[in-house]
């Protein structure tokens, strides 16, 4: 049964050469691209996992004006850190 199975595939395989290699082609580059999203999203879940204390992570955002535009940032000056710590006691 292998045997017939295998003479079969050879001879559609000498009939329609360029339909199978267009097919191969694709699934090969739909499993290459299924992995690397797969990867990234493996490597964006992660993210911080190595701190004891990850559940404690925070991030300061800052929403400011300047002429009339809002602006939001995520960068912050370094006396973030101390007015912090005297403005809000659970830190």
């Amino acid at each position: 049964m292998l045997n017939n199975i295998i003479k079969h595939s050879l001879r559609s395989f000498k009939k329609q050469r360029s339909y199978i290699i267009i097919n191969i082609l694709g699934l090969s580059i739909g499993i290459a691209c299924s992995l690397l999203i797969a990867l990234f999203v493996i490597n964006e879940a992660s993210y911080d996992k190595f701190n004891t204390k990850k559940d404690r992570i925070f991030r300061v955002i800052l929403n400011f004006k300047i002429g009339g535009q809002e602006i939001t940032a995520a960068s912050a000056s370094a006396v973030i850190g101390p007015t912090l710590l005297r403005e809000f006691p659970e830190i």
